[in-house]
C-alpha cells in the first residue's frame, strides 16, 4: 500500500491532490537548511514558500557547504525518524501530535509567506487533530506516507532540477559555490543517497521482531 501511494505521489506530484503534501515536504526541506545554519553558527532570518511549492530559507552566517545540501538531508532525516517511530513503536498518535505541534511552532516563528504559514499551520493542526481523534492505524499509515515522501523528496525534485538546469536551486548553487560539477550530478547523487537511506530505514523499520526484542 505504501509503495502504491508513493508511486501515485511520484506520478502526480504536480497535481492539485498532492499539493498540500508538496508544501509540507517543502517546509521540511527549508527547515533542514535552517537547522544546518543554526548548527554551524548561523541564524534563520526567514523562510518563504510560494503557491507553486517552491521555497527559500534565508540564513545569516553558518557554513554554506553544510547548509546547501541540508534541505535534502533534512528531509531524509525527518522522514527516516518518522518512519522508524511509526513502524517500530505504538506511539503513532503521540508522534502525530508532537510533529503537528512542532510544525505549527516552527511556522509561526520563521515562515513569513502567506502560503507557507497557512499550509504549515493547517497541516500541523491537522496532525494534532489526527493524533487526538483518529485511530492508531490511520495515524500509522499517514506517518509512513509522510515519512517516505519526505525521504524521497530529492528524487521527486530531480525532474524539476532537470527542467531548471543551472537555475536558482540547491544543486546549481552547490555547483557554483562549492564543487563545480554539473548541477544534475549533485541532484542525482542526493537522490540516490535518499533512496539508499530509505531502503536501509525500511529494512530496519519492517524487520520482524526476534525473540530477544522487547514486545
Amino acid at each position: 500500500m505504501l509503495a502504491g501511494l508513493f508511486a501515485a505521489a511520484f506520478l502526480f506530484w504536480d497535481s492539485v491532490v498532492f499539493h498540500p503534501l508538496r508544501i509540507l515536504v517543502t517546509l521540511f526541506h527549508e527547515f533542514g537548511h535552517g537547522l544546518a545554519g543554526v548548527l554551524t553558527g548561523g541564524t534563520i532570518t526567514l523562510i518563504t514558500v510560494d503557491p507553486m511549492g517552491g521555497g527559500l530559507c534565508y540564513v545569516s552566517g553558518g557554513m554554506r557547504w553544510v547548509i546547501l545540501p541540508a534541505g535534502y538531508i533534512g528531509s531524509m532525516a525527518a522522514g527516516c525518524a518518522i518512519l522508524i517511530l511509526a513502524c517500530r513503536t505504538r506511539w503513532d498518535r503521540q508522534v502525530a501530535m508532537v510533529l503537528g505541534a512542532l510544525l505549527v511552532l516552527a511556522c509561526l516563528a520563521f515562515v513569513r509567506s502567506r502560503t507557507g504559514l497557512l499550509y504549515g499551520t493547517l497541516a500541523g493542526a491537522g496532525l494534532v487533530f489526527s493524533g487526538r481523534k483518529l485511530s492508531e492505524e490511520f495515524n500509522d499509515l499517514l506517518l509512513c506516507f509522510i515519512g517516505a515522501t519526505s525521504c524521497l523528496y530529492a528524487v521527486l525534485d530531480v525532474r524539476n532540477l532537470m527542467r531548471l538546469g543551472r537555475g536558482f536551486n540547491d544543486a546549481a548553487m552547490f555547483s557554483r559555490e562549492i564543487i563545480p560539477l554539473p548541477p544534475i550530478v549533485w541532484a542525482f547523487l542526493w537522490g540516490l543517497i535518499s533512496v539508499a537511506v530509505l531502503a536501509g530505514t525500511l529494512l530496519a523499520a519492517l524487520r520482524r521482531p526476534s525473540g530477544r526484542d522487547p514486545p
